[in-house]
């Protein structure tokens, strides 16, 4: 049975967000290649694109090699944002939620891991940090 959406052709990427039990993101360093990791609250959330069936399965089939039983799979539908931008968002609205110093500095790490320019890192925060400031965000 096919599940994809009409307007998707079968050989597009996918994104799954996949959910561990435990804040276990330093296990993920070298899993899979366009992956974005969180981990709190007790738990760490994968988020991976995967070109194929097959390739889905092999990181399956690696996190079992690790012994990591993922809690929840769900299929995010395609990112019309590459890993860059991702990280630059993500980095932008923590901050602007005023979140702690050496969480925004590990933002900054992983933007700049995605090849995020500190100049484009600059240029973000200094174009939300003011309104935040402000109370415009909340």
């Amino acid at each position: 049975m096919n599940t994809l959406p009409m307007n998707m052709p079968s050989d597009a990427p996918r994104r799954y967000r996949i959910v561990f039990r435990g804040e276990c993101g330093h296990v993920f360093a070298d899993v899979a290649g366009d992956v974005t990791i969180e981990s709190r609250d007790g738990y760490t959330c994968l988020v991976a694109t995967v070109r194929d069936q097959s390739e889905f399965y092999g990181l399956l089939d690696r996190f079992e090699d690790l012994a990591l039983l993922p809690v929840s799979i769900g299929e995010l539908g395609p990112g019309r944002l590459d890993s860059r931008s991702h990280a630059l968002i993500r980095l932008v609205s923590f901050a602007a939620r005023g979140g702690e110093p050496a969480a925004v500095r590990e933002h900054v790490m992983a933007a700049a891991q995605h090849g995020v320019s500190a100049d484009e890192i600059a240029e973000a925060l200094g174009a939300v940090l003011p309104a935040a400031v402000n109370g415009q965000i909340s």
